[in-house]
């Protein structure tokens, strides 16, 4: 199912341009469903009474910026039925961090994926906190075709395509400048939108410069493009990459609602630590890219991923500093203002306390 997101939205968008940087065009959103709750309870033998209904799963729209190995822990607690055990029902909203931001302010939305592109908006007062990291390095390559750029010096006073402002992209994008000596300011950043278009733009020589991820990176290659790696991200940046975020309101009012999402997903994370080929199974089915590109992107993701879900302190401070000197943010915010990892942790505590492992 495909929609629009509502004009709510999009007056959020408008209001928190500081935050997130100019928006799009305005996305369509593609819309999954996790499986069904399981069927009732069985009546006792010769009771004759019908079997109950099962309660209705309690749906929560959550964003996904791209459909890729990275968000693949949703994508199993939805096939496995890990969130319908806890009563949920998730609606995947297709749209990157500059939109969904905003529509999880206006409460359009519950949760969202895109965890890193909130920070810059939670620095500006947004009232939202991240809840958790599934990957603190950034998945991505800097790749060029443009003959007249060799080093990261050369983009000086030239562009790079990234998906929207102020996004993960973006981010990482100044902070491999800046740990190189080069002033991430003199050069600039076109938002390119979700989807194949940064692809496209390398293949014909349209932008200089831009960030790909790794499934992206193979398919570049495959189709024989001529161009070059000039940075490998996720050596050299440390940062929030992707986890979760939910507004402060959901935190405070429905507590038990934010543990039960935050198990599911801690589940299909677990899963997809343990069962490569099955996860790759699972992600194919729902991005249909080609399996070398999934299984390439799996691999790129899996040593990303923190033992608990959660980033250290130092690494939390070092990122809010560069997003702050973006959005002219001073003094930075404490990061107990950013992030809450107190639901996550307890759930990775009962968790294990239990014995839960996955299973296939």
């Amino acid at each position: 199912m495909r929609r629009t997101i509502p004009a709510l939205a999009w007056l959020a968008v408008a209001l928190l341009a500081a935050a997130c940087g100019p928006s799009a065009a305005t996305p369509t959103a593609e819309r999954g469903t996790a499986p069904a709750a399981p069927a009732g309870a069985v009546p006792a033998p010769g009771s004759g009474a019908p079997a109950a209904a099962p309660p209705p799963l309690e749906k929560l729209q959550v964003s996904f910026a791209s459909v890729s190995a990275v968000y693949t822990p949703h994508l199993i607690a939805m096939d496995k039925g890990y969130y319908a055990e806890e009563g949920l029902e998730i609606e995947m909203v297709r749209v990157g961090g500059g939109v969904g931001t905003p529509a999880l302010i206006s409460g359009e939305l519950q949760y969202s994926t895109s965890a890193a592109t909130s920070v810059s908006a939670i620095l500006k007062g947004a009232p939202l906190k991240v809840i958790y990291t599934n990957a603190d390095r950034a998945g991505y390559d800097l790749w060029t075709s443009a003959p007249d750029v060799t080093t990261l010096a050369d983009l000086v006073g030239k562009a790079i395509g990234i998906q929207s402002r102020g996004d993960t992209m973006e981010i990482a994008a100044r902070m491999v400048l800046q740990q190189h000596g080069i002033d991430h300011n003199a050069v600039s950043y076109i938002a390119m939108g979700v989807g194949s278009q940064r692809m496209v733009a390398i293949e014909n020589g349209s932008v200089p410069a831009a960030i790909l991820g790794t499934s992206d990176t193979v398919e570049v290659r495959e189709a024989g493009v001529s161009g070059r790696i000039l940075a490998d991200l996720r050596k050299e940046v440390q940062m929030l990459y992707t986890g979760a975020v939910t507004s402060d309101q959901e935190l405070r009012e429905r507590p038990e609602r934010v543990k039960r999402f935050l198990r599911a997903t801690a589940k299909g994370r677990e899963y997809y630590k343990a069962y490569r080929n099955e996860s790759i199974d699972i992600l194919t089915k729902y991005n249909e890219r080609p399996r070398e590109a999934n299984e390439a992107d799996y691999d790129d993701v899996l040593p990303a991923m923190p033992a608990d879900a959660t980033m250290p302190v130092d690494v939390q401070q070092r990122d809010a500093a560069l997003r702050a000197e973006v959005n002219g943010v001073a003094p930075v915010p404490p990061v107990e203002q950013i992030y809450d990892y107190r639901p996550m942790k307890e759930v990775y505590q009962e968790l294990r306390a239990s014995g839960w492992q996955p299973t296939r």
